[in-house]
């Protein structure tokens, strides 16, 4: 009498799962904990990199910038353009761009008494860059940030304050070039230094109103950048695509945040390599612990195989019923590791890791992120269950093709 596959191989596969029960109950937490594990790292690592990604956008950078073309590699005010209605009308209207700021930036030197630091002048209309940016946030106890009748104030990063020994209150001396080619000197009063974390902000930027930048550097209506801040990242692609079929692909550059800072991306790509190798090294733990407990189910049953060849089971059943039974274990710790991997997450996402104390290690390497949530989406869930799974039953082909080839008359004597 042959096994009818439709019931029989399932009921004796899932009977011989149950064998032996403390092996089993090992293999699944195996399955499980690894799979847990995947995707909590995975959320971690999705929310920690988008909330870099949001406080480098959000400090000074925004999600787009449009320049003149040639501007972003020369940083010069000789690189100046003239915002048309197009532009500002396109940005009105596409769904996704919360706010947009245009800027006046010039390199300068800032001299107190016998103290003098280059600078990159940052002019900004206050009102609405505190919209776009999040540097308003940031000045120290006081002082202030810039407001819309302000006329020869200043704002400073903190390092370059100590670089020229000036605190709130005093006055600067600018020295610059306008973008017509005369000298632009001002006296500035110092009403604010704000500490960002970023170093680079810390020790050479200075924030002027736009009014005073565009007499002082005779700017004549031109400016050197738009800033757009959008809803959400995700958006970049479809709205700098937009501005390029508005604007034209030869008149400005539109730079995405992905170009305007590569270090970041630099870094986020080099830690996801890191976790990929992370990735394999748990999937291959995972697909070799079933591997040896299938491999050890087949080994203790070699006689119960050969008994069931020699009466007339296919081949096939046999691989089937013991590949059945990788399947069974597989899926049981996949469905408990989503389950327990989905609430370590939602626990880190109510609980973010919180890195304050090490805050001024993370500024040496140009990172003010110290808050790091997790970021639970149904890719990384689907993706981690998926290849869980694939992998352990993948790996139970090899004793299960072993268990089909066997002789039964050397299989029923096997001791």
């Amino acid at each position: 009498m042959k096994f009818k596959p439709s019931y029989i191989e399932p009921v004796l596969a899932w009977r011989n799962v149950w064998k032996n029960k403390r092996r089993t109950v090992l293999t699944l937490l195996t399955v499980t904990v690894g799979c847990a594990m995947l995707i909590t790292f995975h959320a971690l690592n999705k929310g920690g990199h988008d909330q870099m990604i949001e406080d480098a956008i959000e400090a000074n950078t925004g999600h787009i910038q449009i320049h003149a073309r040639g501007y972003w590699d020369a940083r010069s005010i000789d690189y100046s353009f003239k915002p048309d209605e197009r532009i500002t009308s396109a940005l009105k209207k596409i769904p996704g761009v919360y706010a947009f700021s245009e800027r006046v930036i010039a390199g300068a030197l800032l001299s107190n008494k016998n103290a003098t630091a280059g600078a990159m002048i940052q002019a900004v209309d206050p009102l609405i860059e505190k919209k776009v940016s999040t540097l308003h946030g940031k000045v120290l106890k006081g002082g202030r940030y810039l407001n819309a009748d302000d006329s020869t104030s200043i704002v400073l990063g903190e390092t370059l304050a100590k670089n020229l020994d000036v605190k709130t209150g005093d006055t600067v001396t600018m020295l610059s070039q306008g973008f017509d080619g005369s000298i632009a000197a001002e006296n500035l009063q110092v009403v604010g230094i704000f500490r960002s974390g970023n170093p680079e902000y810390d020790q050479g930027l200075a924030l002027t109103p736009i009014s005073l930048a565009k007499e002082s550097f005779t700017m004549m209506d031109h400016i050197s950048s738009i800033v757009i801040r959008l809803e959400d990242s995700d958006y970049t692609d479809r709205v700098r695509e937009h501005l390029l079929k508005t604007v034209g692909k030869n008149e400005l550059e539109i730079m995405g945040w992905r170009e305007l800072m590569p270090e970041l991306v630099q870094f986020i790509d080099m830690d996801d390599m890191g976790g990929y190798i992370f990735d394999i090294i748990l999937f291959m733990v995972i697909a070799f612990g079933i591997l040896n407990n299938i491999q050890m189910s087949v080994f203790e049953r070699i006689r119960e195989f050969g008994v069931m060849l020699a009466i007339g089971t296919r081949p096939g059943q046999v691989t089937t019923m013991v590949i059945l039974e990788a399947m069974m274990i597989a899926f049981l710790g996949t469905v408990l590791g989503i389950i327990l991997g989905s609430a370590s997450s939602y626990y880190f996402i109510l609980n973010p890791l919180n890195y304050s104390e090490y805050a001024k290690e993370f500024e040496i390497w140009g990172i003010s992120t110290v808050i790091w949530p997790a970021k639970l989406t149904y890719m990384n869930i689907i993706l981690t269950s998926v290849l869980t799974f694939v992998l352990s039953v993948g790996f139970s082909v090899f004793p299960a093709r072993h268990a089909a080839k066997l002789k039964p008359i050397e299989a029923i004597r096997h001791l």
